[in-house]
């Protein structure tokens, strides 16, 4: 019996010893997943792409984890997720044309929103750990051969669909119109997402840097892009009662259309003319307000109106009547930089597509 004894207390003191040297209870040491230390032996790196963050809580573990990850991938976790939100919003837009359509991404809408995709990677698989001192240790991990089929999937749909609007554009009898121009910048939009996904896939399977799309790129294409725009002058006539009025308005419609690349003349002559008309009224209530109209429409070279918008709201000034009108003034030259006319005609742009 002293025996046994002499045998199973060397044992035990060898197991504190253990455990007191690695801060662990022999329960702790159990239930302490391996890739908390071992995170090769885990998940080795020729399969996975894994990181292991830690943090006082989930969110912060789950932030320096994802942080990790995209950092193995080349990127920024801003830049992922903008490139997936960009290219589901893409896929939605496109929903139903017959010009452009999406097969194998479908269901792309529904993994940004759902555990699938974290902040911007599709496939991402998170395990977490609580450690008794409160410590919240985070793994982030994709699998390489099942991630990389996916976005591999993808990138070929997206060239497929890149080479249709380019071959549509190209076949387009005249070349200095809007229907060139909206393949040509809706094809630079999925090329900006397709070289991300290519991004991936290349810190996925390092081999795929010898399958780049032939397409050359979104650069490429921008270029393209760049080139067809400037073969479009939009002559801009606004009417307005104040001169000075007249040169900030057409000033702000000019910079929209400079901004998507386009030429400009302020003297109305172009490819397209833009018709403008803006009014400002001024309204009898019991604060001082003034309302605004803007009605425009975009003629193409026979004159034939091809887009047309109309807007009107009033704004208010407590006190002071003349800030009343430069509020609503200020508003329709932001309704062309950036407001209602440029969401519209842009929404138009892109219904050239069907």
């Amino acid at each position: 019996m002293k025996k046994r004894t002499f045998i199973i207390v060397p044992f035990m003191i060898a197991l504190l010893l253990i455990f007191s040297t690695t801060g662990l209870t022999p329960l702790e040491a159990q239930t302490v997943p391996g890739w908390v230390y071992e995170l090769e032996r885990a998940f080795p790196s020729r399969d996975w792409v894994a990181v292991v963050a830690n943090g006082s809580s989930q969110p912060q573990a789950e932030n320096a984890a994802m942080n990790a990850l995209a950092r193995a991938f080349k990127t920024d976790v801003a830049s992922l997720t903008q490139a997936s939100q960009r290219f589901s919003q893409i896929v939605s837009e496109t929903a139903g044309k017959k010009t452009v359509s999406f097969d194998e991404s479908k269901n792309f809408s529904q993994d940004v929103n759902t555990s699938a995709n974290v902040r911007g990677l599709i496939g991402v698989q998170i395990d977490v750990y609580r450690a008794p001192d409160k410590t919240v240790y985070v793994n982030a991990r994709m699998n390489r051969r099942e991630s990389a089929a996916r976005y591999s999937g993808m990138i070929r749909e997206n060239a497929a669909t890149i080479n249709r609007l380019l071959a549509d554009a190209a076949a387009i009898p005249e070349q200095d119109t809007f229907e060139v121009y909206s393949r040509l910048s809706f094809a630079h939009a999925i090329a900006v997402v397709t070289d991300n996904f290519q991004n991936i896939l290349e810190v996925l399977d390092p081999t795929a840097v010898n399958r780049k799309p032939e397409y050359g790129g979104a650069n490429a294409i921008k270029i393209k892009m760049l080139e067809y725009a400037s073969r479009i002058t939009i002559g801009i006539v606004m009417d307005t009662e104040q001169a000075t009025d007249k040169t900030l308005l057409t000033r702000a419609a000019g910079s929209f259309f400079r901004n998507l690349a386009f030429k400009i003349n302020e003297h109305g002559m172009g490819n397209y003319v833009l018709r403008a008309n803006a009014r400002f009224e001024g309204l009898d209530q019991n604060v001082n307000s003034y309302r605004y109209y803007l009605d425009a429409a975009m003629e193409n070279r026979e004159g034939t109106a091809v887009f047309t918008f109309t807007e009107d709201d009033r704004k208010a000034h407590p006190n002071n009547t003349a800030e009343a009108r430069r509020l609503a003034v200020r508003a329709v030259e932001t309704s062309f930089k950036e407001g209602k006319f440029a969401q519209e005609f842009n929404s138009w742009l892109n219904s050239l597509l069907d």
